[in-house]
C-alpha cells in the first residue's frame, strides 16, 4: 500500500517538474518577447522594416521625410486613423504640404469610405499612424488588400512613440476666422470664366482649404485644395445661365473645424450673343529648301471685335503650340519655322475669341523638294569637275 501511494506521489513529481521544464522558458520567451517589442516602439534608432505591401518607420525617420523639403524627397501625406475626438485632442504637428490629416479606421473598414479614401490619396505616399501602432497596421492592411495605388507607411508607436521622441504636437484647435469678401468682377456674361480670390487666417497656423458658394444658398459647390494660413488664393468660375449672384467662401482647416461664410461679392450675369473668329488666313511661300528658315502670316477676323488667339501645326500629325496671342480682330501675326527634311507639308491653323469659341481648322499647302545641304555638296562636286569655269568663285569658296 505504501510503495503504491510513493509511487502515485512520485509520478505526481515528475509531471510537475516536466510542466514546468516546459512552460517556464515558454512565458519567459514570451514576456522577453513582449519587453522587446515595446523597447522596439520606443526605440528612436528604429530601423524601417518593409512587410507584405508597406513598409514600418520609426517616429524619427517619418519626421525626417515629412521635412525634407529636397524635390527627390516627394511629398508624403501623414494620416492619422484614430476617432475624432483622439484626433481633435492632440495630433502630430508637421509643416505644408506635409501637415497632418485624418481618416477613422472605422470610415476605411466600409466600402464608401474606403473608396473616398483611394480617391483622396491615390498614387500617394501615406504614413499611417494612431496611438500605440495597432490600429495603423489594421489600416495598412486594408489599404494593401484592397490593392491601393500608392507607397504605404506605418509609423511604428503611433503619436505615443512621437512624444517620447520630443517631436511636436498641436492641442486642442480653433476654428479659421471668416474669410475676406471675395475679389473679382461685380458684371460677366455666360460661359466664360472670371477669376476671385480671397484669404484667411488660421489661429493654429493650420492649413486650411476653401469651399465656394457660386449662388448664395450656402451650400458649398467648389472645395479648393490646402494651402498654408494667409495664403491668398485664386480660382476661376463660370455660369450658363444669366442672373444675379452672390459669391461666398467658407474656410476649413485641416483638423475639420470651419469658419463662418464670408460676406458676399454679387455678381450680375448677362447672356452675350458670340460669334467664332472667322477661319485664319495664311500667307507664306509656298515652296523652299529643307532647313531654311521662313515666315508665315496668320490673321483671323471676328465678327464681333473681341481679341483672337491662334493654334499652328506645322504639319499632320504635330500637336500644335499651345494658343498664341491675344491679338486684335485682323490682325497679322508673324511666326516663323524651318522644315528639317525634304516633303510636302500642311500648315494648318484656327483661332478662338476671348470666350473660347473657336473657327474651323485653315489649311496651307508647303513644298520642302529641295535640301539645303544637298544643293551645296551638288554645287561644290561641279565645281570640283569644271575648275576653269567660275575660277574667281572656287578661290573664294576655298578662303
Amino acid at each position: 500500500m505504501r510503495n503504491n501511494l510513493f509511487k502515485k506521489y512520485l509520478v505526481f513529481g515528475i509531471i510537475v517538474l516536466l510542466f514546468g521544464l516546459t512552460v517556464g522558458p515558454a512565458v519567459n520567451a514570451i514576456k522577453t518577447g513582449n519587453e522587446q517589442a515595446v523597447n522596439t516602439t520606443a526605440d528612436d534608432n528604429y530601423m524601417s522594416v518593409t512587410l507584405d505591401g508597406y513598409t514600418d518607420i520609426s517616429v524619427q525617420e517619418a519626421w525626417d521625410m515629412l521635412n525634407d523639403p529636397s524635390p527627390s524627397n516627394g511629398i508624403q501625406m501623414p494620416i492619422d486613423v484614430r476617432t475624432d475626438g483622439e484626433w481633435e485632442s492632440e495630433r502630430i504637428d508637421t509643416p505644408y504640404p506635409e501637415d497632418p490629416r485624418h481618416y477613422c479606421l472605422s470610415d476605411l473598414q466600409n466600402e464608401n469610405g474606403l473608396q473616398e479614401f483611394m480617391s483622396l490619396y491615390n498614387g500617394s505616399e501615406v504614413i499611417l499612424s494612431c496611438k500605440a501602432g495597432s490600429r495603423s497596421v489594421s489600416a495598412a492592411n486594408i489599404l494593401v488588400n484592397n490593392e491601393f495605388n500608392g507607397t504605404i507607411y506605418n509609423m511604428v508607436g503611433g503619436i505615443t512613440a512621437w512624444k517620447g521622441a520630443g517631436l511636436p504636437t498641436k492641442l486642442g484647435n480653433d476654428q479659421p476666422y471668416q474669410p475676406d469678401e471675395p475679389s473679382g468682377p461685380s458684371a460677366g456674361i455666360t460661359e466664360y470664366s472670371y477669376w476671385f480670390s480671397t484669404s484667411t487666417i488660421d489661429p493654429d497656423d493650420d492649413s486650411v482649404k476653401y469651399g465656394w458658394d457660386w449662388n448664395g444658398d450656402d451650400i458649398v459647390d467648389d472645395w479648393t485644395n490646402y494651402y498654408p494660413s494667409a495664403t491668398l488664393v485664386n480660382i476661376s468660375h463660370s455660369w450658363t445661365a444669366a442672373g444675379t449672384y452672390d459669391v461666398k467662401v467658407i474656410a476649413e482647416d485641416n483638423v475639420g473645424d470651419q469658419s463662418d461664410f464670408s460676406s458676399a461679392l454679387t455678381l450680375t450675369v448677362t447672356v452675350v450673343v458670340n460669334s467664332p473668329p472667322d477661319m485664319p488666313i495664311i500667307q507664306g511661300p509656298p515652296s523652299g529648301t529643307a532647313g531654311k528658315e521662313y515666315d508665315y502670316t496668320f490673321s483671323a477676323v471676328d465678327p464681333d471685335g473681341d481679341d483672337v488667339y491662334f493654334k499652328v501645326k506645322w504639319k499632320e500629325g504635330c500637336p500644335g503650340y499651345d494658343w498664341l496671342g491675344p491679338y486684335s480682330s485682323g490682325e497679322e501675326v508673324i511666326i516663323s519655322h524651318t522644315w528639317e527634311e525634304k516633303g510636302t507639308f500642311i500648315i494648318e491653323a484656327k483661332a478662338k475669341d476671348i470666350y473660347n469659341a473657336t473657327s474651323d481648322w485653315a489649311t496651307f499647302e508647303v513644298s520642302m523638294p529641295k535640301n539645303k545641304q544637298y544643293t551645296s555638296m551638288f554645287f561644290l562636286r561641279f565645281l570640283d569637275q569644271h575648275p576653269d569655269i567660275f575660277p574667281i568663285l572656287r578661290h573664294l569658296l576655298e578662303l
